[in-house]
């Protein structure tokens, strides 16, 4: 009995319950100063402040900081051995070594990553050609994204930077004995014939249907891909023209053309709503396969991973890193106390002051005063671990404070947002629901069952509508007049214009992602539901502009959304909402009520006419109803809440 309670504590102690592990939030708080010209005084300094902390940034510490990582990443121990290293004063380096600590983490990190797909890649050869040629290959990105557990964007962001990296290398290093021209990303690739792709035709044909032919059964994806590389094979004499004076033609991006060049195939071959984009990429590997695998893997197992993953702050650009405001130091930036002292007197008064020296004049002073919401999570019991403090740009010169909570997840739990949603949301019970995510706009939540979405989201959603479909446009129409006109400083005001536009949509796209886990939890708590269905998205808009593109790029879909409002919603139910993945195919194109098919043509987004009963079906809700009936596999709930900032 002693041994199993002995062998219980030591497991607890191993992995203790979610809610009392320390974790850290980040929040901006608002900085109120006297008056405007003391504002712009005070947001001086600091930015005199972030220049001095970026001049320290050197090529020879970031060097030194690589080396002292590597012996030991502990934080503490990095800033102290690196400010007597380098023999710098501690008060503005200790700021500027803890983001370079910060940067040599990510370095080292993505340095492993790099070297993790440099090995898939060489177990891999069609990949590999795949990435040689057009730095990228959807295979490669599905299964790192997988394999990580990262978002697709920052895989495909990683093998693109590194293919560029990797030729700037090959290109210093190995230029006597690889041509640039057989290797430069972008550029020209070896000449090949029409004989030579009539050949890589029938090598890709035969290579899948061998591939396909171990296999119990095709799904339906793998048999269309089948019949786009027949059909590419009955169609050789219209279609082999055109791939050598592909491959001999110097082009911008080889990923956007050949997609252009797959397009054209399709009218050509009298099927334009074909895509036959991944045939045609595996003829061009097929034909550039010898050619490459005499000399791509021993490049590759050459390719110091080192010198492919850049220095951090190699680009550096001033006064963008915040000042952190170390608690246990007079820092130079005054506060009144230290991090527990501090945390009493918000606690009690809701705002404290900063003070900002500068040496010959007055000292300026400035209070900093918390939201409700944050000083909710100071009263649960979090404490404040870090102020960072960063300047502001013209015209409003307003200087940014950020400060770090740390406590347990329940101290950051609040549900005030969640029961201010609960009365819009009819009261019946459903113990499954399955929910479809769209584009921003009326539609863009819809359950299997009515919940109207909250106005204070729709307000949001109208205006980035209004931002994207008006303001931006004649932003944009006016800049491209002005440098027609050679008027320097009318486009630099319009340019300036535009990106405080951007950012304003950036946010509210942020201010939607932020409320909607509420909503969704709210949707959850009043309808009693013991399970929540969904289906993850993978399509990928990169290199497009057109409608799809942008409703994927505006869809508020990610699996943070729900595993938040799964955790929500268990909280103030009292047991656990599961949250099941289901098959993200056909899910919006079948008619729920009569299986029909749902005939969605250009523009026709929310409704269609469904071909066997001639109803008309809002394609939202339909999709919603479908995936509440499928079946689906169970996600597991340890990713959210993240124990990180």
């Amino acid at each position: 009995m002693s041994h199993l309670t002995t062998l219980s504590a030591q497991q607890t102690q191993a992995h203790p319950h979610p809610s009392s592990a320390k974790v850290m939030r980040n929040y901006q708080v608002v900085l109120k100063c006297a008056d405007q010209s003391q504002r712009e005084e005070i947001n001086q300094r600091i930015r005199i402040l972030e220049e001095r902390q970026t001049t320290l940034l050197t090529p020879y510490v970031v060097k030194k900081a690589i080396d002292l990582y590597q012996s030991n990443p502990k934080e503490k121990f990095f800033v102290r051995k690196l400010g007597k290293a380098v023999g710098m004063n501690p008060n503005i380096a200790e700021s500027a070594f803890h983001w370079l600590q910060i940067a040599v983490k990510g370095k080292i990190d993505k340095e492993k990553k790099v070297q993790g797909m440099f090995n898939f890649l060489l177990k891999n050869p069609q990949q590999l050609i795949e990435w040689v040629i057009f730095g990228r290959s959807p295979y490669t990105e599905r299964s790192l994204e997988n394999y990580w557990k990262l978002k697709r964007r920052y895989i495909i962001n990683l093998l693109v930077n590194t293919r560029t990296q990797a030729d700037s290398y090959w290109r210093k290093k190995r230029d006597n004995v690889y041509t640039s021209a057989t290797l430069k990303l972008n550029h020209l690739l070896p000449i090949y014939t029409q004989l030579d792709v009539l050949q890589a035709i029938d090598d890709a044909l035969f290579y899948q249907q061998h591939e396909f032919s171990v296999l119990p059964k095709l799904t339906k994806n793998q048999q269309t891909f089948l019949n786009k590389l027949k059909l590419l094979k009955k169609e050789q004499s219209t279609v082999v023209p055109f791939l050598p004076s592909w491959i001999n033609s110097p082009q911008p991006s080889r990923w956007k053309s050949l997609k252009e060049l797959a397009e054209q195939l399709a009218q050509v071959l009298g099927k334009p709503t074909r895509k036959l984009f991944s045939a045609v990429r595996l003829i061009v590997v097929f034909t550039l396969f010898d050619h490459y695998m005499q000399s791509v893997p021993q490049l590759i197992k050459a390719l110091p991973v080192e010198q492919v993953v850049p220095p951090p702050f190699k680009r550096k650009k001033k006064g963008r890193l915040p000042i952190k405001l170390l608690m246990k130091k007079d820092y130079v930036i005054t506060r009144e106390g230290n991090s527990k002292e501090l945390t009493n007197q918000v606690n009690k008064q809701g705002w404290t002051e900063l003070g900002f020296p500068q040496k010959g004049k007055k000292r300026l002073n400035a209070q900093v005063h918390f939201p409700k919401k944050v000083l909710e999570y100071i009263q649960n019991g979090a404490r404040i671990k870090v102020f960072q403090v960063s300047c502001g740009k013209a015209p409003s010169y307003k200087p940014r404070v950020d400060v770090v909570l740390e406590g347990t997840h329940d101290c950051f739990h609040s549900s005030t947002l969640l029961q201010s949603y609960l009365h819009h949301i009819p009261a019946k019970k459903t113990s499954v629901l399955g929910i479809d995510i769209n584009r921003l706009g009326q539609y863009m939540v819809v359950f299997n069952v009515p919940a109207p979405l909250p106005p204070d989201v729709m307000v949001l959603a109208k205006s980035y509508d209004h931002l994207s479909k008006k303001v931006i446009d004649e932003l944009n129409l006016g800049y491209l007049t002005k440098r027609k006109e050679y008027n320097t400083l009318g486009s630099c005001k319009l340019k300036g214009e535009l990106n405080r536009v951007y950012a304003r949509r950036s946010r509210i796209l942020r201010e939607i992602t932020r409320l909607l886990p509420h909503f969704l939890a709210a949707v959850l708590v009043k309808k009693k539901c013991k399970t929540l269905k969904i289906e993850r998205l993978t399509a990928d808009a990169t290199g497009t502009k057109g409608a799809l593109a942008k409703a994927i790029y505006t869809m508020p879909d990610s699996l943070f959304i729900y595993k938040k409002a799964v955790w929500l919603a268990s909280l103030e139910l009292g047991y656990e909402v599961k949250l099941k993945d289901v098959p993200p195919y056909h899910t919006s194109s079948i008619h729920h009520g009569c299986k029909g098919t749902l005939s969605r043509v250009k523009g026709q987004h929310d409704f269609a006419p469904c071909s066997k009963c001639g109803q008309q079906v809002n394609t939202h809700e339909n999709a919603a109803l479908n995936i509440a009936s499928l079946k689906g596999v169970i996600l597991p709930n340890d990713l959210f809440p993240s124990t990180h900032v």
